[in-house]
């Protein structure tokens, strides 16, 4: 019986400033191991969201490989899914995008076809809207994101991936609670003055270009943002007093700022040194609002996704 494993990193998006354009790859991983079958597709699930995902063909991983067969006039078979996930459901950091990434990866597998990252990324969006979070899964490390839309051609991305500085480490805050996409991205306003977009379009470069040069004095600068992360932060108890540490960087030694992760709820720090100290000052803040949480230490994933072949 053929076996395959393939495995996805998880994501952080948004970097503050740099709203829907850029991602990170986390090693944090989803990893499945495909044995094929005759017929349909069964799930065994363990880690987080083993208890509450389908394990049937409703699965979203089962949908996205039978979606992309059925676009492309392909017959597939089904598999046995032992599905490992490392990745927090619904705190912002691009559970779904894995997910949806991980069933093309099943899709290829089980057709024998392999697709261009053009195609991954149009199939990929018919279920993710927003690529900054598709882009680091499939490709690793840190990835500007582009949605191309034209008239003769399905939509998809632009992604250019870049060199991540070892200097900057990062750790998590993942809240007890979690916040659903979709509700955070209606609490967005439909309008924003001027001011606002040029202020973000200014941070967004910067964080960019801090990042060619070196500058990472000037990291939490490039993480302010007006666009997302005020209209968000209401929703999630602690997340206000978390990002209020970018106003004291001089008082926490080797911080260089903070985020909301994707729309939350995790909270990402990114230092050069002291990231248990800052962790916890991360998760008293939390605590301190009545939310308990888990501190990560996490690494930047440079590889994306990987398809091992029996």
């Amino acid at each position: 019986m053929a076996v395959s494993e393939i495995i996805v990193p998880g994501s952080t998006s948004n970097l503050g400033a740099s709203f829907d354009a850029c991602g990170l790859a986390l090693s944090l991983y989803l990893r499945v191991t495909l044995e094929e079958e005759s017929q349909g597709f069964e799930i065994l699930g363990a880690g987080e969201g083993a208890n509450t995902l389908p394990a049937d063909e409703s699965n979203l991983i089962a949908r996205v490989a039978r979606f992309v067969a059925e676009h492309r006039g392909m017959k597939i078979a089904g598999g046995r899914l032992m599905v490992d996930n490392q990745i927090p459901l619904a705190r912002g950091l691009g559970s779904s995008s894995a997910a949806i990434v991980a069933g093309i990866s099943v899709y290829e597998v089980l057709s024998g076809e392999k697709l261009s990252q053009d195609e991954i990324f149009s199939y990929a969006m018919h279920f993710e809207s927003h690529g900054d979070n598709l882009a680091p899964g499939l490709l690793g490390g840190l990835v500007v994101a582009c949605v191309i839309e034209k008239e003769d051609r399905p939509r998809t991305l632009l992604a250019v991936k870049r060199t991540w500085p070892q200097a900057v480490k990062i750790v998590l805050a993942v809240p007890n609670y979690e916040m659903d996409t979709g509700e955070m991205r209606r609490a967005l306003p439909q309008h924003v003055p001027l001011s606002d977009a040029v202020f973000n379009i200014q941070r967004a470069a910067l964080l960019q270009a801090l990042l060619s040069d070196q500058r990472l004095d000037l990291f939490n600068e490039a993480l302010r943002d007006r666009l997302h992360q005020p209209h968000r932060a209401p929703f999630g108890p602690g997340i206000r007093e978390v990002l209020q540490l970018n106003d004291e960087t001089d008082k926490h030694p080797g911080l260089l700022g903070v985020a909301i992760s994707g729309a939350g709820s995790t909270m990402i720090a990114f230092a050069t040194e002291h990231l248990r100290e800052i962790g916890a000052t991360m998760g008293r803040r939390l605590s301190d609002c009545g939310a308990e949480s888990r501190i990560l230490q996490v690494q930047v994933d440079n590889r994306g996704r990987t398809v091992t072949y029996s």
